[in-house]
């Protein structure tokens, strides 16, 4: 007699999901980036050593298999691997014409740095496969940045710097350097951020995250909370690069929301405002200065002096510029235009490819929102959030060094690859 018994199902081994990965990641770098791991030299922090984790998980992955994921065509990555490529190509012919050797510490350590962004955009690329786990990533990136936000209120209004008050073991504080932070009498805030400008970029970068989940996330509430806080912070830090920010938010969220409710958004909005000048008058008066008044102002008027200096440089290196990473101001003067940086290190191929790095995942995303019955309501969301954010970036690239800011970086390939798995989950549905 035969007795047949049956195979007892064996449990599938337990995996880390992706998306609590980058949670972290995310929270990580919401921490000063000047909070260095003790021992190891250098500007390694927390979440730059979860960001190359996050690289070494997808090339395991890509070439290894198993790990839970599977990588599939996506044009985002394809554009992802072809700016690098770029990048590559034009430092190879940099090397190549000669570099001077003091810089190539520079150019080793930014590479170092870009391939740890790349690996938390490859992760999210591949490794965010469903609605819940954008929603949690844009959860922990909302309230990052709005925790640094609201420190950043608190010096303003208090001149207690919170960021005096973390410690963690086996973290060692560096200096920040020498940043100027008066502005028309006042002193601006930067929380958690290496600089109010980058404050400024992250917030209003992460505010239509926020809008994302005041409609699709739990507790709206909590939310709404984080935007008007993390509005507060673009105002406290006196920036027109966050101002410019929220106004491409605004105008963007017209084909979000209708005209009618855009109009109230705008008129509430005008009446906050309108009492926030009144209730803090010396403020206002400093913010319509910096806007009304930027022909005349230094900053600006430095600005735009950088592109004769741009221009010998490019004529000189049209296809490769001096060399990836090995932009050090001083001697150079400082270009508070990563465009106009990565012309110089970079060469004409090397801005072409940022811009279509940051252009195409927002394009894609856009066409995903723009596509109404096909896609599920929270993914066309999520698409509009991750378009208008990397659109905030691109804008951002134009007023400051973006790519020299840990945290700004970190976002904005995070933006990127959050993008690319928006495109493989409308695919999906397709």
């Amino acid at each position: 007699m035969n007795v047949r018994v049956a195979a007892l199902p064996v449990a599938p081994a337990r995996r880390l999901p992706p998306h609590r990965v980058l949670v972290a990641a995310a929270l990580l770098f919401a921490l000063p980036q000047n909070l260095v791991i003790s021992g190891v030299g250098g500007s390694l922090t927390p979440g730059r050593l979860l960001g190359a984790l996050c690289l070494l998980w997808w090339l395991v992955a890509r070439f290894g298999g198993g790990l839970g994921l599977k990588p599939a065509p996506n044009p985002v990555r394809a554009t992802l691997f072809g700016a690098l490529l770029v990048f590559a190509a034009a430092n190879a012919l940099a090397l190549f014409l000669g570099v001077p050797d003091d810089r190539l510490g520079s150019a080793d350590r930014n590479t170092l740095l870009l391939a740890v962004c790349t690996g938390v955009a490859l992760l999210a690329c591949d490794g965010l496969n469903r609605p819940a786990m954008l929603r949690a990533v844009f959860g922990a990136v909302v309230l990052g940045a709005a925790v640094s936000a609201f420190a950043a209120g608190v010096h303003f209004a208090l001149k207690i710097d919170l960021r005096g008050y973390l410690s963690f073991p086996g973290l060692t504080a560096q200096g920040l350097g020498t940043v100027d932070l008066a502005r028309g009498g006042l002193e601006r805030a930067l929380g958690f951020a290496n600089h109010p400008i980058e404050l400024a970029a992250v917030c209003a970068t992460a505010v239509p995250l926020a809008l994302h989940l005041v409609r699709h996330g739990r507790y709206p509430l909590l939310w709404w909370a984080c935007v008007a806080v993390l509005g507060g912070g673009i105002v406290v830090s006196i920036s027109r690069t966050g101002l410019l920010g929220l106004v491409l938010v605004l105008l963007l969220s017209l084909p979000r929301i209708g005209g009618l409710r855009w109009i109230t958004g705008v008129l509430a909005l005008g009446s906050v405002v309108a009492l926030a000048a009144v209730a803090v008058p010396r403020l206002a008066e400093v913010l319509g200065n910096s806007i009304l008044g930027a022909r005349t102002d230094n900053s600006l008027t430095g600005r735009l002096d950088d592109y004769g200096y741009v221009a010998e440089k490019l004529a000189a290196a049209p296809l490769s510029g001096q060399g990836f990473g090995t932009y050090t101001a001083p001697p150079q003067p400082y270009l508070d235009n990563q465009y106009l940086l990565t012309a110089v290190e970079s060469g004409l191929p090397g801005v072409l490819a940022l811009l279509v790095l940051l252009l195409i995942p927002a394009w894609l995303a856009w066409r995903i929102f723009r596509r109404p019955g096909s896609i599920a309501p929270e993914l066309r969301d999520a698409a509009w959030a991750v378009a208008v954010g990397l659109l905030v970036c691109a804008v951002c690239f134009a007023t400051f060094d973006a790519l020299s800011f840990p945290q700004f970086q970190a976002l904005t390939f995070l933006m990127i690859g959050m993008s690319g798995a928006i495109v493989t989950q409308a695919g999906g549905e397709r």
